[in-house]
């Protein structure tokens, strides 16, 4: 059987086929790609790759805007709509392809899906799902000063671009008017629990602010991302929330099972911060929160394996689970082209010691 995009699941190091596919995942995949690909062209299996990820999500987006997520290991899928979160990472790797992408066919396919899909956008609660909206269409509309990676050589047609800066605008006015509605002085936070993915909130802001100019934006981005900075990494290392009981205000916060997407999330939230500061130190931070799959961790373990490009899913109390997922080496490879690998839209900066 020839799987249809990333599996989700490893048995240690090998594939389980048996957990099939999904549209998170292969979105990820898309940004990994574009990734490698915007470092040199001719990057080993990017391309096949990325291909395998696009067609997936083209296949996966319904006639009305919304997506598929699930599918077995042939591509066939297995639900009838997704979650709102994967429709969020499905919108952040089309913009980001919109805006940036060095294949022009991805770059269509992702003008295609983001046409079809504006209507569903603009009806996106879940915090989450907005952020990664956010984080896509900041990407498409101002790639020079919003994408990860640098911008393509066409901007979007005029008529969408307008469309997509107005869509942009909503969703990051709710996020906005949600945070300042819940947040107080001693939790400033969308919410009364610090969970999973908790950096992309911020970023989302940061990158907003970047597209739009708005400061509104930026005040929010900084404000929550400096009190999750303050918790999880105040020094020389991170230590992200753990997934075994999360954070909740007034409550003992979790530090295990610490997953390798809070690391990715706040590599690249630095890397965010640091676009908009251009002070060196918040480079210097990125490389930090990179350096926790390296072992520079609570447990002093390596997650990620340079030789393979395979991450350990979770870091746990003196060891790791050692699955390796598709969320968490996509993670590990996401991390290291933004902090190590793309040095064109920032100046190197040595790890901190």
């Amino acid at each position: 059987m020839v799987p249809a995009g990333m599996i989700q699941f490893g048995d240690g190091r090998v594939p389980d086929l048996s957990s099939g596919t999904c549209l998170d995942d292969n979105a990820r995949v898309w940004l990994v790609t574009m990734f490698a690909l915007s470092a040199d062209a001719a990057f080993p299996y990017a391309r096949e790759a990325g291909d395998a990820a696009v067609g997936f999500v083209a296949d996966a987006h319904r006639p009305d805007g919304l997506f598929h997520n699930f599918a077995d290991a042939s591509g066939r899928f297995v639900d009838q709509i997704g979650s709102e979160d994967s429709f969020g990472r499905a919108i952040w790797a089309c913009g980001v392809a919109a805006g940036s992408a060095v294949v022009p066919q991805w770059r269509d396919a992702a003008i295609k899906a983001l046409v079809t899909a504006q209507p569903a956008i603009g009806k996106l609660t879940a915090r989450h799902a907005l952020a990664y909206a956010i984080l896509g269409l900041s990407a498409a509309i101002a790639p020079d000063a919003a994408s990860p990676i640098e911008p393509g050589d066409d901007g979007l047609p005029g008529p969408l671009r307008d469309r997509l800066t107005r869509l942009l605008t909503g969703l990051a006015d709710g996020l906005d008017d949600l945070f300042r509605s819940r947040a107080t002085g001693e939790w400033p936070w969308w919410s009364d629990e610090l969970t999973w993915g908790n950096a992309r909130l911020p970023e989302a802001m940061l990158r907003a602010s970047a597209a739009t100019g708005d400061r509104r934006y930026l005040e929010t981005g900084k404000r929550a991302f400096e009190f999750l900075a303050g918790i999880t990494q105040p020094g020389d290392m991170f230590v992200p929330i753990g997934n075994d009981g999360w954070y909740a205000r007034g409550g003992k916060r979790a530090r295990y099972d610490q997953q390798p997407i809070e690391a990715c999330a706040m590599a690249d939230a630095w890397l965010a911060m640091y676009r908009l500061t251009h002070d060196s130190s918040d480079l210097r931070r990125a490389q930090t929160a990179f350096e926790w799959f390296n072992g520079r961790n609570s447990e002093r373990i390596a997650l990620g394996d340079p030789q393979t490009g395979g991450c350990y899913d979770g870091l746990l109390h003196g060891g790791v689970n050692p699955n390796q997922g598709a969320e968490s080496t996509l993670s590990y490879l996401h991390a290291d082209f933004a902090v190590n690998v793309l040095p064109a839209l920032r100046p190197r900066i040595a790890p901190a010691t």
